[in-house]
């Protein structure tokens, strides 16, 4: 794969804290019908680098505005809503999981100022 860095998706990565509310979320998005599936959870220095420079000093859309993002301390994961069988990017898509997030304890990117409906850590 030319050494092409890839984040992690398992919930195992995050911290034991984070595993804990995770497990929560999961439950009550399942009570909500919410069809979800993870996208991130640990990302290395190196692999935050490489998206960092994304839209920047390589093409294509900026996608992250820090280097040092909460996936590198294992206390972020990212989802991505299915709906209809596929992903939805469409934020209002997220208000949902979002409001979950934060009845679990969670941060939930979705209500940021600078918007990352797919994102939620923990403080």
């Amino acid at each position: 794969m030319g050494g092409a860095l890839m984040a992690s998706r398992k919930i195992e990565d995050l911290t034991p804290e984070l595993q804990e509310i995770y497990a929560k979320f999961k439950e009550k998005m399942a009570e909500a019908g919410i069809s979800y599936i993870v996208t991130c959870t640990y990302r290395s220095p190196e692999e935050q680098k490489i998206l960092y420079a994304q839209g920047r000093s390589k093409p294509g859309k900026k996608v992250t505005w820090t280097l040092h993002s909460k996936h590198i301390d294992r206390k972020a994961f990212d989802i991505a809503i299915m709906k209809d069988g596929r992903i939805t990017w469409d934020a209002k898509d997220y208000e949902g999981a979002a409001k979950i997030g934060q009845e679990c304890g969670l941060i939930a990117g979705y209500f940021w100022t600078k918007q990352d409906a797919p994102h939620f850590e923990i403080k």
